[in-house]
């Protein structure tokens, strides 16, 4: 009798370790699940609001704009220090949201800019800011939008009339008709 008790216990403490070992991986499973749910809702949340920056940085693009453009007597008024104060603050919040500018001075760096024009100008050296980028943790969310200074462009119209001479277009080519 011993050993079948002996052959019976064994079994069920077979089954035991095994339930043992399917609860700690469903418990496992549903860590795991609980991890990546909240992943998912912050990916949501952080989707949502670049969803939502991009559509707030033109308003704070024309902002500045207004601001750069004002002349010295509308910087002593109340208008433009109270919008220097609002956009201060709006830039503010929007940094503890995890918006950063990015930095859009020396060498063009593809990874980050957006080359919009090149001029006469040394290699790869951002000539002009033309639009701010913009990072949202530590992602790209509106490269910087700029002009990169070129050595040797191609012969252009333009090159050529920043060069000091005349281009071709500029030239009057007598029609048919008229005389030379």
């Amino acid at each position: 009798m011993s050993k079948k008790k002996s052959k019976k216990q064994n079994k069920l403490e077979d089954r035991v370790v095994e339930l043992d070992n399917q609860l700690k991986r469903a418990v496992a499973d549903y860590h795991n699940l609980e991890k990546r749910v909240a992943e998912g809702r912050s990916e949501l949340t952080k989707w949502g609001t670049s969803e939502l920056l991009i559509k707030i940085l033109p308003v704070l693009d024309h902002l500045d704009k207004a601001l750069v453009g004002a002349s010295e007597q509308e910087k002593q008024s109340g208008w433009y220090k109270g919008v220097e104060l609002a956009v201060k603050k709006l830039q503010s919040v929007l940094q503890c949201e995890g918006l950063n500018q990015i930095a859009a001075e020396g060498q063009f760096d593809p990874n980050i800019h957006e080359a919009v024009d090149m001029r006469v100008g040394e290699d790869n050296k951002i000539l002009e800011v033309v639009q701010k980028g913009y990072t949202l943790n530590n992602k790209i969310l509106r490269p910087a939008a700029v002009v990169v200074g070129k050595k040797n462009l191609p012969f252009t119209e333009e090159t050529e009339n920043i060069a000091g001479g005349k281009a071709e277009s500029d030239c009057h080519m007598p029609s048919k008709g008229e005389e030379k």
